[in-house]
């Protein structure tokens, strides 16, 4: 059974659009899990005037270390062929970021031990 060991939240690093109109925000968040991957969670938000209407949640295996720099990673994102996560990996890790950091999403977070 899988398990989060650690994670750290980046919050918000991209936004798409006019924050006054129809816009989108990128967050991400990096979970390391008890059998030692990695995976990087991209949460894309749609937004219009001021009221969400729909996100989008998907998850990849990466080589991301977790003291590391988003925008180094993303940078090397270019480069790498992210490999999606299995069904059950993207379920687990999407069930864990709504239980434990939903409500505090768009707050950037240091390495945290779970």
């Amino acid at each position: 059974m899988l398990k989060v060991i650690k994670y750290k939240n980046h919050g918000i690093c991209m936004i798409g659009g006019e924050k006054n109109e129809d816009h989108q925000k990128f967050l991400f968040s990096f979970f390391e899990l008890s059998n030692k991957k990695v995976i990087s969670l991209m949460i894309a938000e749609y937004w219009d005037n001021g009221i969400l209407i729909n996100d989008e949640y998907d998850s990849f295996f990466t080589n991301h270390q977790l003291d590391q720099p988003w925008d180094e990673w993303w940078e090397s994102t270019f480069k790498d062929n992210l490999i999606p996560t299995d069904f059950e990996t993207h379920k687990y890790i999407k069930s864990f970021f709504k239980k434990n950091l939903y409500s505090n999403r768009y707050d950037k977070t240091n390495i945290i031990k779970y």
